[in-house]
């Protein structure tokens, strides 16, 4: 037993040890400056992003959820200068259907990421990511689950100090948005594009574009929704150049390495197609995240001189075409289907069934947006949504389109006399100035109660995909800043969507292929 002076030593020997940990504990946390973010997550695999405020030691330890004696670390990660000190740690001890808890480390001293305190009184993030389930060819057969994500876009962050408008009020504002996303607790968020918004000082230089990735990036409003729920991305003019900028931005190349170094999807582009489409799935939902700037062509009239005008490019159509019909391949014959998928999510910087009138829409691009729609309905694709993002309010569009039975002319594809419906889901914006917009549009869906048939102000917006595998249905929910729901139905219990804001995968069943 230790005597009273050795239990002195003991103590202060202890309480020294403790003030250690503690300072080393605070110098750590000071060393953050942005996240941690979940990135992709796979059933082997799962990216956590980081960002430090100087050159530091990076790794993640994490475990099965309860379970912190069986813990796994990732690969140190020394950050640095000229990648913003960003580190891409991947967690690959994981298996498929499971939930793991994680902690920060910098440095060799562990962090605690906290909510800003106006929220949750500061209290520390419960850190935790999850891997994809595992549910084709189990033993009961196919073992679908519910699910939903969250999505929006045009998210400005305002930074005085001559970077913002030098009149008028400031154009971001609302910023608890985001909060009120994490509170939805979705499986995975979207970024629509606009994700930040480039200023002329940002989009000449590499530091520029650092600088504005990193302020952005650190709003403390962000950190719930960033260190626990999946995020992926696709850009649009504001956080790839100046506006409405296409392929001819001279710094293009930089703006896409600074949006890959900031964000956490699966891939970029291909090996002889460059940009930052990519692919991803998620249960019965393939997303596919396209890339509208880096071959889009200006307003000039090119089709005077003989050359349509591109917005993907042929080449990216023709990917997402192809990437879309062998997934579906996959699930055709035999009664147990390999990769059944109901929906088919393309995720698209600028509007594409409405005729809102946008300076950026699809519309604007004809002979590509008429080849795009007619190889969908020319290869019979199933479930094809579109999310949308950057006019500065919100709306549901649908179209539908009777098949012309001639395949290969233009605007005849699919089957003579089958209707084939597209649906569009567009949300913005997030924090950025909100946009009256068009008082009218031929292919809005009005899920709106009321005379409301868009939405005027700040809003994010989910999706839901509920239901066995045979008769699946999609729900969209649209949430003001403070995540009150704006499509709730009258008279109805509160959280009630209104009957136009479901959609049943059979009814965007494609007709049969011409074949």
């Amino acid at each position: 037993m230790l005597g009273r002076i050795g239990r002195t030593i003991f103590i202060i020997a202890t309480l020294h040890t403790q003030l250690v940990f503690s300072t080393s504990g605070a110098q750590a946390s000071e060393k953050l400056q942005s996240g941690p973010m979940i990135g992709y997550v796979t059933m082997a695999e799962v990216l956590v992003w980081v960002q430090t405020t100087g050159p530091s030691e990076v790794s993640i330890k994490y475990w099965p959820e309860g379970d912190p004696d069986s813990n796994f670390e990732t690969d140190s990660i020394l950050t640095q200068k000229q990648s913003g000190y960003v580190a891409k740690c991947f967690a690959d001890q994981v298996r498929s259907d499971s939930t793991y808890e994680y902690e920060v480390w910098i440095d060799g001293s562990k962090v605690t990421p906290r909510f800003r305190e106006e929220y949750r009184n500061g209290e520390a993030i419960p850190l935790e990511f999850s891997t994809s389930k595992n549910w084709r060819f189990r033993e009961e057969g196919h073992r679908i689950f519910d699910f939903s994500i969250a999505f929006g876009s045009c998210a400005y962050i305002n930074q005085p100090g001559g970077y913002d408008r030098l009149s008028g009020n400031p154009y971001g504002g609302g910023y608890e948005i985001f909060e009120s996303i994490y509170e939805k607790d979705p499986d995975l968020f979207i970024w629509l594009g606009d994700n930040i918004y480039l200023r002329e000082p940002d989009w000449t230089s590499w530091t520029g574009l650092l600088q504005r990735w990193t302020h952005d990036r650190s709003l403390p409003h962000l950190r719930g929704l960033l260190a626990t729920t999946p995020n992926y991305a696709i850009w649009d003019d504001h956080d790839y150049g100046p506006n409405n900028a296409g392929w001819d931005f001279w710094n293009k190349e930089q703006a896409a390495q600074a949006f890959i170094l900031f964000n956490g999807n699966p891939s970029a582009g291909l090996p002889n197609l460059p940009g930052i489409f990519t692919f991803f799935n998620y249960g019965d939902v393939n997303f596919y995240l396209l890339d509208n700037r880096f071959y889009k062509d200006g307003q000039e009239s090119l089709e005077a001189f003989g050359r349509e005008k591109d917005l993907l490019g042929k080449k990216q159509i023709d990917w997402l075409i192809s990437s879309m019909k062998y997934r579906q391949g996959q699930s055709a014959g035999g009664w147990t289907p390999s990769y059944p998928a109901n929906f088919n999510v393309v995720c698209i910087g600028n509007t594409v069934l409405s005729d809102n009138g946008s300076t950026d829409s699809y519309a604007l691009y004809d002979k590509e947006w008429q080849y795009l729609i007619d190889r969908i309905m020319a290869e019979g694709i199933d479930g094809v949504v579109f999310l949308s993002g950057d006019v500065h309010f919100s709306e549901v569009s649908v179209l539908e389109i009777e098949g012309g039975g001639e395949p290969g002319k233009e605007g005849k594809a699919g089957i003579k006399g089958k209707p084939y419906r597209f649906v569009e889901f567009t949300s913005s914006p997030l924090t950025s100035g909100p946009y009256r917009g068009p008082e009218d549009s031929k292919t809005r869906w009005d899920i709106f109660p009321g005379n409301m048939d868009q939405i005027k102000k700040r809003n994010f917006a989910t999706l839901s995909f509920t239901g066995p595998l045979d008769d699946r249905y999609m729900t969209i929910r649209y949430f003001d800043t403070h995540g009150s729901l704006l499509n709730q139905k009258e008279e109805a219990t509160q959280g009630t969507v209104t009957d136009k804001s479901i959609f049943s995968a059979k009814w965007l069943k494609a007709p049969q292929n011409i074949r």
